[in-house]
This record gives structure tokens, C-alpha cells and sequence, in this order.
């Protein structure tokens, strides 16, 4: 009974012992992750550093904002340009109709004009 406690307290400690190895493995890990972060940091505040404009430098916010919305105006006025355009097409569609077809050749390319239907037939 002697001999089965201690080999429990022996695997115990051993068990112990390969817990702090692999504590101090996740330790050394995390300590790398750490640096690894810290520099992608520095190089990340560089970056942001060179995109950033000097105060004076480039136009502002609201002068940006101001040409975003001026464009849009002027995109606007176009679309309402090109509605206006295309509701008068539509009205004047079935006078242009009629007009096609009274110039239009039949199937076979005898015009109605010339005394035949529109299926090339003889009209009676």
C-alpha cells in the first residue's frame, strides 16, 4: 500500500513538473506573440503617421464634403435631364411607330404602298 502511494505521489509530481514546463512554453509564446504585436504596432503608427495630413495640408473635411456634394447635384441635375428626355421619347413613340411602319418593307419586300399586305401578299 506504501509502494502504490508513492508511485501516485511520484506520477503527481511528475504530472506537476510537466505543467511548469509547458507554462513556461506558453510563457515564452506569449511573451513572443507580445513583441511580435508591439511591432506591428510601431509600423502600423508609422503608416498611419505618412497618411496623415499635416493641419493645413490637403483640403478639409468639409471642403471634401462640399465637392462630394456639389458632384451629386450635378449627377442630379443630368438624371433629370435624362427622365425629361426619355418621357418625351415615350410620348412621341407612336407617332414614330406609325411612321416606320408605313415606310417598312413587308416579309418578302413588297411595301404595302406597292399594292401588296404586310405579309407580301396582294392586297384586294
Amino acid at each position: 500500500m506504501a509502494t502504490e502511494a508513492t508511485d501516485i505521489l511520484i506520477r503527481i509530481i511528475r504530472g506537476q513538473d510537466e505543467l511548469k514546463s509547458e507554462q513556461a512554453q506558453i510563457a515564452g509564446t506569449l511573451e513572443a506573440q507580445g513583441a511580435i504585436l508591439r511591432l506591428l504596432a510601431e509600423q502600423l503608427g508609422v503608416v498611419i503617421g505618412k497618411l496623415t495630413p499635416e493641419l493645413g495640408d490637403g483640403p478639409s473635411m468639409q471642403e471634401l464634403l462640399a465637392e462630394l456634394v456639389a458632384r451629386v447635384g450635378d449627377n442630379g441635375a443630368l438624371l433629370r435631364r435624362i427622365d425629361r428626355r426619355t418621357d418625351s421619347m415615350a410620348t412621341s413613340l407612336p407617332d414614330d411607330v406609325v411612321r416606320a411602319m408605313k415606310g417598312t418593307s413587308g416579309t418578302n419586300g413588297y411595301g404595302a404602298a406597292a399594292g401588296h399586305g404586310a405579309d407580301g401578299s396582294a392586297a384586294s
